[in-house]
């Protein structure tokens, strides 16, 4: 089943690399393996995870940092990738935390926060996705500094798009709570300076609870009728949705995953 398999690709420096393909959808297809991966901070890549990560034959890494955190944290080595790659810096937004207002609850905060991700960040979604058209970007993988947030949002709309159904992009979302323990513990032994950073963001930023990626899924569908449309209406063309269901969806007999 599903729910028993493990799509993370181990690795000594990212603690989120994971496979995106495998979830069966809606249609009776089947997202492709070994062609969108999503991650953690690519600049933590030791030389054997480049090496692993070569075998993978990426083509393109869609860094969806900020400026400011391409700076400080380092980006994706593409001069020590043994083949060919494109790397994008797509900030998704600029202003990373955003304000927990006085008397607002968490799961508010992040919620409010999440559509805070959507509307800034429209113009990289946008842009991202004209990648997921082509099929010269394949295999890809797109990152934040955790692999939750901003990740996680492209990954959910993606995986919408794909007629993933809503339990499984839940879960996928959920499975960084894997990572975030250990991309803790490993910050207090060899990044005190930047924990401290990450001490001053709220925790709740931290939490995978699936309740959050709904709750922006429902926005999205209320107020544009489907994520399909939501795409539409920022620019994304018929001929790139046409393109990027055909590039990623597999007949389910054609991929045993279970």
């Amino acid at each position: 089943m599903m729910g028993e398999l493990d799509p993370r690709i181990q690795l000594q420096g990212p603690l989120n690399f994971r496979d995106l393909g495998g979830y069966p959808t809606i249609t009776e297809r089947r997202v492709r393996l070994g062609l969108v991966y999503r991650a953690d901070n690519l600049a933590q890549l030791t030389s054997s995870d480049i090496d692993r990560l070569g075998g993978l034959g990426l083509r393109t890494v869609i860094d969806l940092r900020s400026s400011e955190e391409v700076d400080r944290l380092g980006r994706f080595p593409v001069d020590e990738y043994p083949s060919p790659l494109t790397y994008a810096h797509l900030s998704l937004v600029e202003d990373v935390v955003g304000v927990h207002s006085p008397g607002v609850d968490d799961q508010t905060y992040i919620n409010t926060r999440y559509l805070h991700l959507l509307e800034r960040g429209a113009d990289a979604i946008v842009a991202s996705f004209h990648l997921f058209a082509l099929p010269t970007s394949y295999p890809l993988v797109f990152h934040c500094v955790a692999g939750k947030d901003r990740t996680g949002l492209i990954a959910a709309l993606l995986l919408d798009l794909l007629g993933v159904p809503d339990e499984s992009i839940a879960r996928d979302y959920q499975l960084t709570d894997r990572a975030t323990k250990a991309w803790f513990d490993r910050m207090r032994s060899t990044q005190p300076q930047e924990l401290e950073v990450i001490q001053q963001i709220p925790a709740v930023l931290f939490s995978s609870n699936p309740e959050t990626i709904l709750a922006v899924l429902e926005r999205i569908r209320s107020s544009a009728g489907s994520i399909e449309e939501w795409l539409r209406a920022q620019g994304i063309a018929d001929d790139e949705i046409d393109s990027i269901r055909n590039l990623l969806l597999t007949e389910q007999e054609k991929q045993p995953y279970c």
